[in-house]
């Protein structure tokens, strides 16, 4: 039987790098970027999230999403037990390195379980109009 799994597997790391990615694409936010003329819109799917427990901050070019999913505690008085228990508290955190944003004009809206950023570019807003001579 030990002639089943080779002494010198060298797909190991490989495997075991796979389960670990797939273990925490499952525990990470979804979230789309997508660039426009004028701005960037970012959303990101966050269900069960309560919005005071999500955090947005920008600084150096640095777009960070962070969340926190707690725990409900139980009571004395309630006399059930659990059959089978999958939810728990987690924390999540993305980020993304976005240039060239109007910092001050950054918008947030959370609805339905998805946080949508609005991060206007700073270049279009203070790009003068430049007239292009015609030969």
């Amino acid at each position: 039987m030990a002639n089943l799994i080779p002494r010198d597997f060298a797909g190991g790391e490989e495997l075991l790098g796979k389960l670990m990615n797939s273990f925490w694409q499952e525990r990470q936010m979804n979230t789309d970027i997508k660039e426009y003329e004028d701005k960037y819109l970012v959303q990101a799917d966050l269900p069960g999230i309560k919005k005071e427990n999500i955090r947005v901050s920008y600084v150096n070019n640095t777009l960070t999403i962070s969340a926190a999913q707690t725990e409900t505690t139980e009571t004395e008085e309630d006399f059930g037990h659990y059959l089978r228990k999958e939810r728990s508290s987690s924390a999540y955190q993305r980020t993304f390195t976005i240039t060239d944003i109007d910092e001050e004009s950054i918008k947030a809206v959370f609805e339905d379980g998805v946080l949508t950023l609005t991060l206007p570019k700073a270049s279009y807003k203070d790009a003068p109009a430049k007239n292009i001579p015609i030969e």
